[in-house]
C-alpha cells in the first residue's frame, strides 16, 4: 500500500470529522442499536453496538478508504431528520431509565 495512503488512512482521514473521536463514535453506535431495538423486525437487532462499531469503522470503511470510498454528508436538497436531536433525545432516555433504576424504580 503507498505510504501516503496508509498515513491517510491511520489519521483515519477517510472517516467524517465527528466519527473520528472514539467518544462520538461510541455514542453515535449506541444509539444506532437503541434506536435499531425500538423495531422487533429489524434485521440488525441482535448486533450489540460494540459489534457494529468495530465492524463498520476497523473493517468496512478502513477497507473501502483502501480502494477510494469514504463516507460522507449527502449532498442531496432534503429535510433531513437532525443526528444530534436523536442522539441527544437517547442519551436523554437512557438517563431517566438509569436515574428509575437508581431510585429503586423500574426502567
Amino acid at each position: 500500500m503507498d505510504a501516503s495512503l496508509k498515513a491517510w488512512r491511520d489519521e483515519q482521514k477517510h472517516l467524517p470529522e465527528f466519527m473520528r473521536d472514539f467518544h462520538n463514535c461510541k455514542r453515535l453506535f449506541r444509539g444506532i442499536s437503541e434506536y435499531i431495538a425500538l423495531d422487533e423486525d429489524h434485521p440488525a437487532k441482535d448486533v450489540n453496538w460494540r459489534q457494529a462499531h468495530c465492524y463498520t469503522i476497523d473493517v468496512f470503511l478502513w477497507f473501502m478508504a483502501r480502494h477510494g470510498f469514504t463516507l460522507q454528508r449527502s449532498r442531496a436538497k432534503q429535510n433531513f431528520d437532525s443526528l444530534d436531536d436523536v442522539l441527544d433525545e437517547l442519551d436523554a432516555e437512557r438517563r431517566k431509565a438509569m436515574a428509575a433504576l437508581l431510585a429503586g424504580g423500574e426502567a
